[in-house]
């Protein structure tokens, strides 16, 4: 609700606008109705007011000295301008005073209802942000898409920084990232003494500093200013400075932020301790990483249908240096490195609790992490090679547990011994039992079993003339009784019981 009070020392006149008011909307509530400047006065501090329309040409007091004694005793209040008169010195004096509109009698009712509806957006952006300091405004529009905002707190947050001596001349962004940040005090320090115009704002790991320059400088000022701040910073220092182009007026600080933020990416790129790359000379790439992803993709799936591990290895290994090469923004990046790490992991043999910890190293695939490229390599590149280690590991087990088995399907019928097994592979006994069971998800003892059984099998289904006992014999059980009990376990009858439903 938007508390609107009239005064003008005509009755018609203050009548017909109140009327005015109440068919804009129920929104909009006139609380008061005044003859003349001293009668608003006595009684300002008994009723709701969020606006006071006033005439200029009054008796005793005019408009202009009821707003300047309403602005000391109510600064928030709201106030508008009304005459029969197109005076401009007039209207020049009370915006001036900070009125929102000034119109003339006889009023408009649409201008009127924009001028209410310009109120009530206002007096709601100061609802939600409250007292907004400077550095709240440039949060505002440095980290939020400006679109996206309400429009009364982007037009006000906007209106208030222009009023500042930093935004009433061009401006550029400097965003700083250490691999050990700066606080806002040292900064203020390297900065103190050498800018004239400038203000530091701070998010999570990055310094923003913004840098107000006479617009007579050109904009190669801002390369120099860069080279300029990397040699004030301290010797010990780790990190990388992106700056943006020139702009003017606070509308193009998210862009201005944006532009600064991808240079800050490219020189992430540089070898050093320290680098600075504008947003003038970033390289413009001319295609994606989506080409060198399809590529990468189909030339580990070739080289792993052949089991050639090593070269998938070596092929994600030239992968990830092309990469390097196109200067990807981290998104990209970190987006390719995911799909890379997801790949290998497809076919990689991982226990649950490995699995977790992969999901953790593919997630932390974010290259903004880290210091430089040449650390997110060593990581990424670490990750991957764990990985292939893992793969190698289980093909020389997987082999293991192969010609184990190919063992038994030759000595089944012979007096098979574990610590016998083991020696075949140079194994221990109990590693080799434990990796049987782990790659095959069954015993050795299970799968001897299951071998001698479907030979039996096959000897009970011939007409050889074999006794059932002369059967179990065969395959590797003298005790006829133990191999009756074996047979009927895993097949659900007795030998002589399949050998008469065979036959």
């Amino acid at each position: 609700m938007v508390n609107v009070v009239v005064v003008d020392d005509e009755e018609r006149i203050r009548l017909g606008l109140a009327k005015l008011i109440a068919q804009v909307g129920k929104e909009f509530q006139v609380t008061g109705i005044f003859a003349g400047a001293q009668e608003l006065l006595s009684h300002i501090d008994s009723i709701h007011v969020d606006l006071v329309i006033t005439d200029i040409k009054m008796p005793v007091m005019n408009g202009l000295e009821l707003i300047k004694q309403l602005q000391h005793r109510l600064p928030k209040l709201r106030m508008a301008i009304i005459s029969g008169f197109d005076d401009f010195t007039f209207a020049r004096q009370a915006l001036r005073y900070g009125v929102e509109e000034y119109l003339l009698k006889p009023v408009d009712k649409d201008e009127l209802e924009q001028m209410l509806h310009k109120v009530r957006d206002k007096l709601e952006y100061d609802q939600q942000a409250g007292e907004v300091n400077q550095d709240d405004q440039l949060k505002l529009l440095l980290f939020n898409d400006t679109e996206a905002l309400p429009k009364p707190l982007r037009v006000e947050a906007c209106r208030q920084l222009e009023q500042t001596p930093l935004f009433q001349q061009p401006y550029f962004v400097f965003v700083m990232r250490g691999h050990t940040p700066l606080t806002i005090e040292q900064m203020r320090k390297v900065v103190s003494g050498w800018l004239a115009n400038w203000t530091i704002v701070e998010r999570e790991d990055r310094v923003i500093l913004i840098v107000g320059i006479p617009s007579t400088e050109h904009a190669d000022r801002v390369r120099e200013l860069g080279q300029t701040l990397l040699h004030r910073l301290p010797v010990s220092y780790e990190g990388r400075l992106g700056a943006s182009d020139v702009f003017q007026g606070t509308t193009w600080l998210r862009e201005a932020y944006r532009q600064a933020d991808c240079a800050l990416q490219q020189a992430w790129y540089d070898t050093g301790k320290m680098a600075f790359t504008d947003y003038a000379r970033i390289l413009r790439k001319t295609k994606s990483l989506n080409h060198l992803l399809m590529q990468i993709i189909s030339e580990f799936q070739a080289e792993m249908a052949l089991s050639n591990y090593s070269g998938a290895q070596k092929a994600i290994h030239r992968w990830f240096e092309e990469c390097m090469l196109l200067m990807p923004s981290w998104n990209e990046l970190s987006e390719a490195c995911e799909t890379v790490l997801s790949l290998i992991a497809k076919v990689s043999p991982i226990k649950r609790t490995e699995e977790d910890e992969l999901e953790e190293r593919v997630m932390a695939c974010e290259p903004e992490k880290f210091a430089s490229k040449d650390a997110f390599m060593t990581f990424f590149l670490g990750a991957v090679d764990q990985l292939f280690v893992q793969l190698m590991q289980f093909r020389q087990e997987n082999r293991v547990v192969d010609t184990i088995k190919q063992y038994i399907r030759h000595h089944f019928a012979d007096e098979l011994e574990l610590h016998r097994l083991a020696e075949e592979v140079f194994l221990t006994p109990s590693y080799l039992s434990k990796l049987f069971k782990t790659e095959s998800g069954e015993t050795i003892t299970d799968f001897l079993i299951s071998v001698r059984i479907e030979h039996a099998k096959d000897w009970l289904k011939e007409k050889n003339g074999l006794k059932t006992y002369e059967v179990g014999e065969k395959v590797g059980y003298a005790d006829p009784a133990y191999f009756n009990k074996v047979f009927k376990k895993v097949v659900g009858c007795t030998p002589k019981e399949f050998k008469d439903r065979v036959r």
